[in-house]
């Protein structure tokens, strides 16, 4: 018991020292990494459909999609360094990425 109650306590003291760099940086990745979840459903309920008549999801938006991934995948790795700057800059790409493919399957 007394284990737990102390790494409740390493947890909160941790949290209590997240700079403001950190935490924008965690919220901003929240947020791309949500939007490009709900984009990419639609895309995959479109795609679904798509299928029913025979039909494909144009390559360019799987592309597009893979880019995305990467883009996040960079995102949470600088992160996961510490290198906010540099997570900063790899979800400008995201989100750039995930304005053209929101805009391309009809979406924000």
């Amino acid at each position: 018991m007394k284990y737990l109650l102390f790494i409740c306590l390493m947890a909160a003291t941790l949290t209590a020292q997240e700079t403001a760099e950190q935490r924008q940086a965690r919220h901003h990745y929240a947020f791309s990494a949500s939007r490009a979840t709900a984009n990419f459903r639609s895309a995959d309920s479109i795609e679904a459909n798509l299928r029913k008549d025979g039909a494909v999801l144009h390559p360019r938006l799987i592309a597009l999609r893979g880019r995305i991934e990467a883009a996040l995948g960079e995102a949470r790795f600088e992160m996961d360094q510490h290198d906010y700057p540099a997570t900063e800059d790899a979800l400008t790409v995201a989100d750039a990425l995930l304005d053209r493919f929101a805009k391309a399957i009809g979406g924000d």
